[in-house]
């Protein structure tokens, strides 16, 4: 009798400890694990990795070329030159005083094969929850840290994971680095899908991870964010379509008066355009007759821009599709690309993803998984190329990151009417590849997206799975339509 009581107690304490196994792995997986990934420069590079000599390689070395640039006398004479009319600037002096200090600092760039150099890369590659790095989110106020806080509130720190990557690199490959992650992540917390969240360059790297691991199945929710998954028009540079003129920088400093961060630099910008619209505007004039120079444009590609950037291919895959056979064509005639080397065969590659996107996507909703993209407007392009009108979140043009929006050009409207046209007559998402899951945030410039804010809760409740990702439950739950404006970090209707 004691050895039955002794041996059913001993069945009930392991039936116990069993469940209770059993319950801690179901609460690994309560939730959908999601998964951030960043933009271009958002994670910071390193070379000589593992020695005394580590050191993180500046993005894209913008902050010590600019220090440099201001302390070298012949470059600044150079630049005053401009200003003023009269006054000849020596264009050979210039570029080669460009060359010693930009085209000389090559640590940013990649080998000629469009590799990362022996050495470099990223030292935080983590594959534990951002309960692991609260440094990284806990106080940030703006840009993909700032989601990733967000959803850190809103589905646990636990539960949210960031995939840090060598934003430098070849997108497919980063794409094939994202599938070996989530494989990861799966086996780690047992969960059966994850959720991703593809920031900026992010975007196009949930692109291309779609295009080759889509049929895995892995994916609840998709969430594109300001996303480069169809170019960015300023990158038209590798095509050289080079156009600047007094009137679109004159009109783009104006237009940023008000866009720039929601006018919290406008006192500034509104300063250049009152004491300084005679000499940027000299200055706009000359570089206006340099962009037509193809001698001195062929110099400053050759000397600057390919020592120190040219072999990126992140950046050749901001190349909008259209217009990358002119890229192409126009650089490797330069010299500039090398058509049989291993940089070209990796951005063909991309391009090839770029075509298949609208394809892919509805293939993936028609799937069963949840998919929202986030697209930004209300300023006027980059004043460097044809395409200065476009409406662009700052940065990437909105057609592109909507896939395929009718967008009317900065400061005009379009005829179009209906429920898919925002009421400022700017966006007609009937064209998008998915208008019933796409939306656009005026004023919301490139990955400005602030904790706390509404935009950035709507990401978050979309990637959490606490709405679903469709402008009709969004607006039944939320009250926010399709067009959105950002006003004191709320979201109202565009009017």
């Amino acid at each position: 009798m004691k050895k039955t009581l002794k041996k059913s107690l001993c069945f009930l304490l392991t039936l116990v400890m069993l469940l209770s196994i059993a319950t801690t792995a179901f609460a690994k997986t309560n939730k959908t694990p999601v998964i951030l990934v960043h933009g271009l420069g958002a994670n910071p590079v390193y070379e000589n990795i593992g020695t005394e000599d580590q050191a993180e390689i500046e993005n894209l070395g913008l902050g010590d070329i600019a220090s440099t640039i201001f302390q070298n006398k012949a470059i600044i004479n150079e630049v005053v030159k401009m200003l003023d009319p009269d006054r000849k600037t020596n264009r050979k002096k210039l570029i080669d005083s460009l060359a010693k200090v930009i085209g000389k600092d090559n640590a940013i760039n990649c080998t000629k094969n469009g590799n990362i150099k022996k050495g470099q890369g990223v030292i935080n590659y983590w594959t534990t929850p951002l309960s692991k790095h609260k440094d990284y989110w806990q106080n940030a106020d703006v840009a993909e840290a700032a989601i990733a806080r967000q959803l850190c509130k809103t589905n646990g720190a636990k539960n949210v994971y960031c995939f840090n990557y060598d934003w430098r690199q070849d997108v497919c490959k980063t794409a094939k680095d994202l599938n070996k992650y989530i494989k990861i992540i799966k086996k780690k917390t047992g969960a059966k899908k994850v959720s991703v969240i593809g920031c900026s360059l992010g975007g196009a790297v949930l692109s291309a991870y779609i295009d080759a691991y889509a049929k895995q199945k892995d994916l609840k929710t998709a969430v594109f964010v300001n996303p480069a998954i169809g170019g960015v028009d300023v990158a038209r540079a590798f095509a050289l379509d080079l156009t600047i003129n007094r009137k679109s920088v004159l009109n783009y400093l104006k237009c940023m008066e008000t866009a720039f961060n929601g006018g919290e630099l406008q006192g500034l910008f509104k300063a250049a355009g009152i004491f300084g619209d005679v000499r940027i505007g000299y200055l706009a004039d000359y570089l206006s007759t340099f962009v037509k120079n193809k001698k001195s444009v062929k110099q400053l590609y050759m000397k600057v821009l390919k020592p120190w950037i040219g072999n990126i291919p992140s950046l050749w895959e901001c190349v909008p599709y259209d217009s990358f056979d002119a890229a192409v064509n126009k650089m490797s005639k330069m010299g500039f690309l090398d058509k049989k080397s291993g940089l070209y065969k990796k951005i063909k590659k991309y391009h090839g993803v770029q075509g298949r996107f609208n394809k892919n996507i509805k293939a993936l909703k028609k799937s069963g998984v949840e998919v929202a993209i986030f697209a930004s407007y209300g300023t006027m392009g980059i004043p460097l190329t044809s395409k200065v009108n476009n409406q662009t979140d700052a940065l990437i043009d909105t057609k592109y990151a909507s896939a395929g929006a009718t967008v009317a050009n900065y400061g005009k409207k379009l005829k179009a009417s209906g429920k898919y046209v925002s009421n400022d007559k700017a966006i007609n998402a009937k064209t998008c590849a998915l208008p019933n899951n796409t939306w656009f945030l005026k004023d919301v410039q490139h990955m400005r997206f602030y904790f706390g804010s509404d935009a950035t809760k709507l990401v978050a409740n979309i990637a959490c799975g606490n709405v679903k990702a469709n402008i009709k439950a969004v607006k039944k739950k939320y009250k926010k339509g399709q067009f959105l404006a950002e006003v004191n970090r709320k979201l109202v209707t565009v009017w």
